[in-house]
Parts: structure tokens; sequence; C-alpha cells
């Protein structure tokens, strides 16, 4: 058994709730720490019943929930260079340093890859129990060939679809802004994600989970509808047993068997 439930993802605050038969555990804490214990709360999830946390990377959006976890002997597994980082600003964490090698915790099988990001190394995550396999990477700079091989055949795929090329260059942002976001170390738009998930989707993929919307250059129906035809114009189209759902900041998603 595999289950997911995002708790949340946009650019103020990334959480993904994941459980198997033995494990239950978060991909990041960007949300506050009062409001991952009401969301889990409302899946009927308490937080001292959790096995773990592991974070992609050291931004505020990924970790600020972190706060709460201090004393509370939970393991954090961050990359050994963002270990320094993370445990500076939160003191009294249980960190697990990882590498890139892949790693075994409870009944799952958790292996981390590299992400393209102005991070001090940023991951991505396939996570597998029995024959299920979720794989997450948001904050993607550009689709490294070693992205798609990591993500390639999973069940239910993760990845972000931050803005629409257009609205960012003709929004309000400052131009170095907008430059960090459309440059390699960035953030993905709606038509890269889509090319991205259509070099990764197989027969096997049954959920893809659009995240990390942007508020201000961004919009769930355009994500949507950018990335539906994308893929259909690439061989791929929305059926019965393929969905295509746009993860909320303000409120959580479904909880649901991968």
């Amino acid at each position: 058994m595999l289950k997911v439930c995002p708790l949340g993802s946009g650019s103020k605050g990334n959480c993904v709730y994941l459980q198997s038969d033995k494990a239950k555990i978060l991909i990041d804490a960007g949300l506050s720490f009062a409001e991952i214990k009401r969301r889990l709360s409302d899946i009927d999830v308490r937080l001292y019943e959790l096995d773990g946390v592991i974070i992609t990377h050291e931004h505020n959006d990924h970790i600020t929930g972190l706060s709460g976890f201090r004393g509370s002997g939970i393991p954090i597994f961050v990359h050994t260079f963002a270990a320094p980082i993370i445990g500076g600003k939160f003191q009294g964490l249980e960190l697990k340093k990882i590498s890139e090698q892949a790693f075994d915790f409870a009944d799952l099988s958790i292996t981390p890859f590299k992400i393209p990001h102005d991070a001090v190394y940023p991951l991505g995550y396939r996570i597998s129990s029995k024959n299920k396999t979720l794989s997450v990477a948001t904050d993607v700079g550009f689709a490294a060939d070693n992205i798609i091989e990591a993500m390639k055949d999973s069940d239910c795929i993760v990845v972000e679809a931050n803005h629409d090329e257009s609205l960012l260059i003709n929004g309000g942002y400052p131009k170095r802004l907008k430059e960090r976001i459309l440059g390699g170390r960035g953030h993905l738009s709606n038509a890269s994600s889509a090319e991205l998930l259509s070099k990764i989707i197989t027969r096997r993929t049954s959920n893809l989970l659009l995240a990390h919307l942007s508020e201000e250059n961004n919009l769930p129906e355009l994500a949507f509808e950018t990335v539906a035809k994308k893929l259909a114009e690439n061989g791929f189209y929305e059926r019965g047993d393929f969905k295509i759902g746009v993860l909320k900041q303000n409120e959580r998603g479904s909880f649901f068997d991968v």
C-alpha cells in the first residue's frame, strides 16, 4: 500500500504526506507547523505518528514547519550539504544526513536524485513500496537527463508547473527575479513541465500532480490546460486511468491510493 495526500503546494509552502504499510512520512515541511498539524488532523493523522520527514532543500517554503519538530525525535532526512544550514536555523532537530545514494526506511525504498535549482544541493525523490512508486520534483530549473531517468515509469508523479512564461515576463516582478525564475537553476514553466512529463509518463502512470504554482504568475486552470494540451500533442491524453491534478496552496488535496 502507498497512499498520498498533498497537504499544500505553492510559492509560500510545500508539504506532501506519504503513507505505506509501515511508515508515515512528510516530503518537505514548508507550511507552518500549526498548519501541518491541522491538515494532518483532517486525514486522521497525528503528528506523533510520523516516522520521518524528508527534505528536498533548505529554502523556507520547504522547511518552515520544521520549527515544531525540535526535540520531537522524529528523524529529518536532509542532504549532507544542507544539514548545517537547516540545523543552524532549527536547533534540536534529529537530522539524518543523506546523499544521492538510495536507502531503505521501514518498507520504503527511497532514491534521492539531484535537481538543478539555486539551493545548496536540492533533491527530488523516487519512493517505492512493494509495487507502487511515487516520484517528486519541485523547484526544477530544467529537465536534466538524470531527472527523466529517475522519475520515469512511476505510478504517481508530483512535478512543478510554476509559471506561465507570458504572465511572468509581462508581470511586475523585478527583472533580476524574472531572470532567476527563467534560468537553469530556477523553476519549470507549465510548458516545460509538460515536456518533462511527456518523457516520463508510461502506461503505469495513473496520477500527475502539478505543484509549486506561483500565485503571481500562474493560474490553476492555465497550468492544467497548458499541460493537458501539450501532453495531447505529444500523444498523451487524460483518460479514465490517467488523471491530472493541480495542487493548491491554501488547502490540502485528496488522500488517495497510489
